[in-house]
């Protein structure tokens, strides 16, 4: 048996130095405690091709290592909130780790070269108050701590490296809290120092960005800062005849072989809000500006009037975004890549013709934890929600005949609660739960049908055919009121008309804006946010507390819930009627919160799992009426902490139990069996599982048997994911996934394709299935197992 990664989704850590594009035309960034590997070429749409575990904390900064003469990138820095710095080295196939210890505190930034004579030089700096650089004499030494800048109490907020022209020798700028810039050159080559040189003055609030380039025989340096400015700075060794700006002080970096003169070229205006990044184009003089105030703008020097000015401003649109952190170039310069302040991703390309710049596909994912996920009933999207309060469907996606990328192709829910659950009704109907005490329902609108079936490739759908029939004027899409939670509908191809405020004394729009858009690839960020919502249909009451948990029955006619609960009659599960969302009964069994809950694949049966360390059956009778058939007490219960999961086999003969003691059981019924427990004719089946300090969290079965046996996936607090065959009470392993493969953080749902075969492939193959999975690192992630190879 083999297993791939298909897809893995997940946004950027909000910090501005979390991305970098190397020559390598390879983008690492910061996703929760890792480190990612996204490749913007592979297949229709890009893929993350790797994840390096190796800090405990978020990662705050990354940067690919490079030099002068360096054309492709293999070893990469990131800092972490943990104190660590990490240099990962590759052979071509996997990521080895160094750590970098000496800081006390929070890395917020890395930066590193490569020297001609085959040193490394590394500068971190830290909430420590201290930049600490990091020397390495050739490949195959260690990284020492040469020298620890002590900067009393001030703290460095932006860090650059560069070679001084026409030197082998390395400046570095340092931006510190009091607004200033500092110089530090290079003094010693044997043990690798740096001395203080000049500072720079003129900006009036923190300096954000810093960055370098070569500029004939100068240097540019440029810089942006929380005043909304950016500053050029220009370095030569030669005389400046020509200065547009008055220094209050003569500005000069005396290293071992020149003296280089400072002084400030321009000051570039444009941006109204805090200019997070700067990023010189590598192949023009170019600089690439992102700010807060929801714009990136490309600046040029105009050689007719020498001034710089603004050549290209792109950005978010719609009122949920809240501007960039941070921007770049691709190595050729015809692409930028931002991420914004919630973590996603943009990028724009160069098409060299009359449409300027427009957007690509790209990556996406959750910014926060995901906390479900759930295939729709034919397996051809997943959707998930996360504590980001989204609600998002991906989906796969095919560019002619290049391989079969997964994007997010929908996010139907933009809620003002951490969601806690989701429940698929059929394809185009599915209920979430947040925070709150209202489960909400959604229809799919037929923007996004239309728009599903040309990005995704389906031909036949009777769903839909049968929807268009029954109902005569489906929404073309959604819309939220402004200070409301609740997707309104919208029947009209755009509702501009309910966007513009009605006065100024009413300066807040009707509702959010929503334009019907025809796709024929995976949607922007802007799109998504403001052209995919789905209407809701119906919202239901009845909790007490917080819904913590939903599910669906397979046939579609029964919705159960449970909420937050410390007592039993807040514990009950509530059953719906999917036909009319009229509440049928009120389930009642467990004393605690009800962690999860799965119906059965006959949908006779409704198992729940809780807090109370028990789990129960509720099934149904001749008059279709569910009632409680078994559960545990104190003398019949194996788990003894908490159970976290259960599922359902694919033949509802048997389910398993997961629970934080590290135990996995599998239970049946025995027909005939005498009735002398609470358990009634179920029983467990042959002996648990045990995992010795360990916490079981996720546990799915495979939909069809695998060699005669169960297949089963189980999921850990710590991450990793084992993949188990059982069968006649006898366990086997067959696989295990580590947490750079599948999760570092608590794995929160897994979830088998519920058809064998690849999704967004026409071919059904039935050696293949696919494991979703979502978990607190932030991640949405899907698997492909190969299940006749071994």
């Amino acid at each position: 048996m083999k297993i791939t990664n298909c897809y893995t989704s997940c946004n950027s850590n909000q910090t501005p130095t979390i991305a970098h594009w190397g020559r390598n035309n390879l983008i690492c960034y910061g996703a929760c405690n890792s480190v990612i590997i996204y490749d913007p070429d592979y297949g229709s749409g890009g893929k993350i091709i790797d994840t390096l575990v190796g800090h405990s904390k978020r990662v705050n900064s990354v940067k690919w290592l490079g030099g002068r003469n360096v054309s492709f990138e293999t070893e990469l820095l990131s800092a972490s909130a943990d104190s660590i710095v990490c240099v990962w080295s590759s052979n071509g196939k996997v990521y080895s780790k160094v750590s970098l210890v000496g800081h006390s505190s929070n890395v917020n930034i890395v930066d590193g070269l490569y020297k001609e004579n085959n040193s490394t030089v590394v500068v971190s700096i830290s909430m420590d108050c201290c930049i600490k650089i990091w020397w390495r004499r050739n490949a195959t030494d260690k990284f020492i701590c040469s020298q620890t800048v002590n900067l009393g109490y001030n703290i460095s907020v932006g860090i650059k490296l560069s070679f001084l022209p026409d030197t082998d020798e390395i400046l570095l700028a340092c931006a510190l809290d009091n607004s200033k810039i500092q110089l530090y050159v290079e003094t010693s080559d044997a043990d690798f120092k740096m001395e203080s040189s000049c500072q720079l003055a003129g900006h009036e609030d923190w300096v954000r960005g810093l960055d370098f380039t070569v500029d004939g025989a100068d240097l540019l340096l440029a810089s942006s800062s929380q005043d909304n400015f950016i500053r050029l700075w220009r370095i030569s060794s030669q005389l400046v005849s020509k200065v547009h700006f008055e220094t209050t002080e003569k500005a000069q970096i005396k290293s071992r072989s020149k003296i280089f003169n400072v002084h400030l070229e321009s000051i570039l205006t444009g941006h109204e809000g805090w200019v997070y990044s700067v990023n010189w184009n590598p192949k023009s003089l170019q600089l690439l500006s992102s700010s807060i105030d929801k714009s990136m703008i490309i600046w040029e020097l105009d050689t007719g009037s020498d001034v710089w000015q603004e050549k290209l401003r792109v950005g978010e649109v719609g009122g949920n975004t809240l501007g960039f952190y941070g921007g770049v170039f691709s190595p050729k310069g015809d692409k930028i890549l931002a991420h914004s302040y919630r973590g996603a991703f943009h990028i724009w390309r160069d098409s060299n013709q009359s449409e300027g710049w427009i957007p690509c596909v790209t990556v996406g994912g959750h910014f926060s934890e995901v906390v479900d996920c759930a295939w729709e009933p034919k397996g051809e999207f997943l959707i998930s929600v996360g504590s980001d309060q989204t609600t998002r469907i991906h989906g796969p996606w095919r560019k002619g005949d290049e391989e079969v990328t997964w994007h997010e192709i929908a996010r139907p829910q933009i809620h003002g609660y951490d969601m806690t659950s989701v429940a698929v009704l059929s394809r185009y109907k599915f209920a979430s739960s947040a925070e709150e005490k209202i489960i909400r329902t959604f229809d799919a609108p037929t923007n996004f049908a239309e728009n599903f079936h040309r990005i995704c490739g389906i031909n036949e759908d009777e769903e839909l055919d049968s929807l268009i029939k029954s109902e005569c004027m489906r929404p073309k899409g959604a819309s939220v009121p402004s200070l409301g939670l609740s997707n309104k509908a919208v029947h009209t191809e755009d509702n501009i008309e309910l966007t513009i405020p009605l006065d100024k004394k009413n300066p807040y729009p009707e509702e959010s804006h929503f334009t019907a858009t025809d796709l024929i690839e995976p949607p922007t960020e802007e799109t998504l946010m403001q052209n995919t919502l789905w209407p809701e249909t119906m919202k239901l009451y009845g909790h007490g507390y917080e819904v913590f948990c939903l599910a669906a029955s397979p046939d579609g006619k029964y919705l159960a819930s449970a909420c937050k609960s410390t007592q039993p009659q807040h514990a009950a599960i509530l059953l719906w009627n999917t036909s009319n969302w009229k509440l049928i009964t009120k389930l009642m069994s467990h004393s605690l919160t009800v962690v999860q809950l799965q119906f059965s694949p006959n949908s006779q049966h409704l198992l729940s799992v809780s807090r109370d360390r028990r789990w129960s059956i509720f099934s149904k009778n001749e008059d279709c009426e569910f009632t409680l058939a078994a559960t545990t007490d104190k003398k019949t219960a194996i788990h003894s902490r908490i159970i976290w999961t259960c599922s359902w086999s694919h033949d509802s003969k048997y389910f398993a139990t997961g629970a934080r003691d590290g135990k996995v059981i599998i239970w049946t019924i025995n027909r005939g069996k005498e009735k002398t427990s609470v358990l009634g004719e179920w029983e467990n089946s042959g002996k648990p599982l045990e995992f010795k300090n360990e916490s079981v969290t996720a546990v799915s079965f495979a939909p069809t048997l695998v060699s005669e046996k169960y297949l089963i996936a189980i999921g850990f607090e710590t991450g990793i994911i084992h993949l188990f065959g059982w069968c006649q009470q006898e366990w086997n392993k067959i696989l295990i996934l580590s947490d750079s493969m599948a999760h570092h953080l608590t794995v929160k749902k897994l979830v088998f394709r519920p058809v064998l075969g690849r999704t967004g492939y026409k071919n059904c193959d039935d050696n293949v299935l696919q494991l979703a999975s979502c978990s607190s690192d932030t991640c949405v992630k899907i698997f492909n197992i190969y299940i006749d190879k071994v």
